[in-house]
């Protein structure tokens, strides 16, 4: 699975990161890390939590792709 955070989406909310603090870091201004990085891996023993972590956004900005 990767995922991608849309910068132009992410709000900072945070509820990612609160679900899964391993897979969606923060940067210096509480948004997603990983925002227009591209496609980032997710490990398979993880995989389950970034759902969870992904579904929480508000915005939708988090895809998931299978």
């Amino acid at each position: 699975m990767k995922l991608e955070v849309d910068k132009a989406l992410c709000s900072g909310h945070a509820l990612c990161w609160r679900e899964a603090p391993h897979i969606f870091p923060l940067d210096e201004e509480g948004y997603n890390a990983l925002a227009d990085q591209g496609p980032i891996d997710i490990a398979p023993e993880s995989e389950d939590v970034a759902r969870q972590g992904a579904g929480w956004c508000p915005e939708k900005a988090i895809r998931l792709i299978d």
